[in-house]
């Protein structure tokens, strides 16, 4: 018994060591981690600031009120609507009013450019026949005949091309003529209105004229010629293929080319010289279109003579081979004046085609700005009028 005793006192005896030795452990970790600062967080906590306004205060307040009013509003739908209407018009405002200026002007003027092309055609058909017995002789004969045979209506035959194409050849013409024209001006560091930067700005514009205005050349002069038997623009296309309406594209370049080379310095200055002397706007326009179109349409009355053969659908005996073969042939068989045949509808439709079209062109801007000026200032798309404020007590 007394054996057993001792063995159990030994076993308690080390339990306590073990215990006290534990313990002992336990605090110096515990010392020294008390010892060590603690880690910084990952992500600290925002320090905690005094509010930087007094909210029985007026003065601390205002600030914050001024810069609310500020912000941008959110626009409702409708206004969102009109400045998306508003920026497409912008964008194609200036085709647009070459279409309606071009259109406007080439109906106007197209009987005229009826007389001239069956003048010229005639000419090509009649050759053996004297100018004095041909069945067209001058523009008001041919437009009394063909209106008093054919009906007034056929006057108009072949109109449909040039009111669908006046739109991109206006737009053409003229956004290349004041492209390049202020283009070469900034790298010729010259005065856009100098004699060399409007010639190489006109020339520009008569190529890129042609590339848009040969197929409504050709059917133009197709519906003049041929009359009721030359059917609709369909079936001209489906006749005489893609490749046919660039017909006589040769004698058009050598036509349009020179041509703005001449009109548009000549408008340009002219008109300026009408305007500084003070001259109404509408006049000038009319007045310096007029002179620019008779002093450019008269010397290149050969090239579109030239160019209206190759287009026509009535090629004559023996149809010409090109531009080269055409002139030297002409001056053979007909003498130089065939060159000049139907000069004066020519002259009489190019001057006032142009003035038209160019014061319309200008009449047309002038009112669209102002439309946009009061689109601008009004309520029409849900804005809010412009210096038009409700007023109030401060």
């Amino acid at each position: 018994i007394a054996g057993a005793g001792t063995n159990q006192l030994r076993t308690m005896r080390s339990s306590a060591v073990l215990i006290a030795c534990l313990a002992a452990c336990t605090l110096a970790i515990a010392s020294a981690s008390l010892s060590v600062p603690a880690p910084a967080m990952r992500f600290p906590l925002p320090e905690r600031r005094p509010l930087s306004f007094n909210p029985r205060s007026t003065e601390s307040i205002l600030p914050l009120v001024a810069k609310a009013k500020a912000a941008p509003q959110p626009k409702n739908p409708l206004q969102v609507t009109g400045d998306l209407i508003c920026s497409a018009a912008a964008a194609s405002k200036n085709f647009w009013m070459a279409a309606v200026a071009g259109g406007f002007a080439g109906t106007c003027m197209f009987p005229v450019d009826t007389a001239k092309v069956r003048m010229q055609s005639c000419a090509q058909t009649e050759v053996a026949v004297a100018a004095a017995s041909r069945t067209y002789r001058n523009t008001l004969q041919t437009i009394t005949k063909v209106a008093g045979e054919e009906g007034f209506f056929s006057l108009y035959r072949g109109l449909l091309p040039v009111i669908v194409g006046s739109a991109p050849e206006m737009a053409v013409q003229v956004a290349s003529y004041e492209a390049s024209r202020d283009a070469l001006a900034e790298k010729m560091k010259k005065d856009k209105f100098s004699l060399d930067v409007q010639f190489l700005a006109g020339c520009f514009s008569g190529f890129a004229h042609c590339l848009v205005s040969n197929p409504m050349e050709v059917l133009k002069i197709r519906g003049q010629v041929l009359g009721k038997g030359g059917g609709g623009v369909v079936t001209a296309v489906k006749e005489i293929g893609i490749p046919g309406l660039y017909k006589g594209v040769g004698a058009c370049w050598a036509r349009d080319i020179p041509f703005s080379a001449i009109y548009f310095p000549a408008y340009a200055i002219t008109k300026k010289q009408l305007e500084e002397k003070g001259y109404n706007p509408f006049l000038c326009s009319m007045g310096a279109g007029l002179f620019a179109g008779v002093i450019g349409a008269s010397p290149t009355t050969p090239c579109d003579v030239v160019k209206t053969r190759l287009q026509s659908p009535k090629p004559g005996a023996i149809p010409y081979k090109g531009v080269r073969d055409c002139v030297m042939r002409m001056a053979k068989e007909e003498g130089l004046g065939s060159f000049f045949t139907g000069v004066g509808p020519r002259v009489g439709r190019v001057a006032p085609y142009l003035a038209l079209s160019l014061t319309s062109y200008e009449i047309v801007k002038v009112g669209v700005a102002k439309f946009e000026k009061a689109v601008s200032e009004s309520t029409l798309f849900g804005g809010a009028p412009k210096g038009k404020g409700k007023k109030g007590k401060k």
